[in-house]
């Protein structure tokens, strides 16, 4: 999957100052130009507007509710990127149907890196779920937090280990419910997963969001909740929910004693995450400006150490590595949401 970074070309030139134009003998000249790094209205070179950026405002979209992770990363992250680049970056919710309200207003703004937007897991499935937003339609600029996932049970379930919960449901398929915040979203995409890995059938019982779902687990109203840790956190640290396995590389270090799903058979890894992007064609040079920024910023510990306390992990990864990571996360959640469909018939 490419992305084209180079400046749109301009489509503000009329026909009266092509005519000019022609007139001075400097159409050909100024064609040349518009090709090569394009002009703004008032004739400025894009080449030189990339190097000087940035010089005003930048806007900072959340496509969430204020209040959540994300949120408050925006709201963290926005001092330190003005500090980074010189310039107030204004942040602004625009929440709505799973992200979408705000990064369709995204995808229609001037690529100029003026106007950036928060995003999470929604970018690489959106489509699979019949919306027009498609990760080609954005800039990756970087990654600045992730919040692993765990597969939690009641405290007081049956199910001691991972594998007794799959064994659990290879004798009663589709009976074993887990809870999500809806179908297709990062934490019913796992649970996909996991029935595919292990060969088991479940019954997802979706609920509005990650708080109703991982409370309906915590009642024992399904079997097993799939979502992020910090999360979970609150239920497990009171004694209302249990972890089976934590969806990570390796143990975390604040629960030693939970083992990995890929301990117990599973190979699944999984974690939300949060990101910064732009529109798609916005000039390299501005990308690389604000993925350097981006960058820095969620290394300084005015950033980290709220994120920590929030229970999720600051990451900082460069605009680069986080396309290649949102095309992986395409890569592998589309097969996972089409089956997730096809269960609802």
């Amino acid at each position: 999957m490419s992305r084209d970074h180079r400046p749109t070309t301009s489509r503000r030139t009329t026909l009266a100052s092509m005519a000019a134009l022609a007139l001075s003998g400097l159409l050909l000249t100024g064609c040349a130009d518009n090709a090569g790094g394009g002009s703004n209205a008032s004739g400025e070179d894009n080449g030189n507007a990339a190097e000087e950026f940035p010089t005003q405002d930048i806007r900072l979209v959340v496509p969430w509710a204020a209040g959540g992770s994300g949120d408050l990363s925006a709201r963290t992250i926005a001092p330190l990127l003005e500090d980074e680049l010189g310039v107030s970056v204004v942040v602004e919710n625009r929440p709505g149907a799973n992200g979408s309200v705000a990064y369709n207003w995204l995808k229609e703004q001037e690529p100029d890196g003026y106007n950036l937007s928060m995003l999470g897991a929604e970018v690489a499935t959106l489509q699979f779920m019949d919306y027009d937003i498609k990760p080609d339609d954005y800039a990756f600029l970087g990654k600045i937090l992730e919040g692993p996932g765990a597969i939690a049970v009641k405290a007081d379930s049956p199910y001691e280990t991972l594998e007794d919960l799959i064994d659990a449901a290879k004798e009663s398929p589709g009976e074993l419910t887990y809870s999500s915040p809806g179908v297709g979203s990062v934490w019913d995409n796992p649970a996909q997963g996991l029935q595919e890995m292990a060969g088991i059938e479940l019954t997802n019982v979706p609920y509005d969001g990650s708080a109703p779902s991982i409370a309906a687990a915590a009642a024992g109203d399904v079997d097993f909740s799939i979502d992020a840790m910090g999360s979970q956190k609150a239920q497990v640290d009171g004694g209302e929910l249990r972890y089976l396995a934590v969806l990570t590389e390796e143990r975390v270090e604040e629960y030693p004693d939970v083992p990995t799903a890929k301990e117990q058979g599973v190979d699944l890894q999984n974690a939300s995450f949060t990101g910064l992007m732009a529109p798609a064609g916005t000039p390299e040079p501005v990308v690389q400006k604000l993925s350097d920024a981006i960058s820095s910023a969620a290394q300084h510990e005015d950033y980290t150490s709220v994120i920590e306390q929030s229970n999720l992990v600051p990451v900082s990864e460069s605009a680069e590595e986080f396309t290649e990571f949102i095309q992986a996360e395409e890569e592998r959640y589309g097969p996972w949401i089409e089956l997730a469909k096809s269960k609802q018939g």
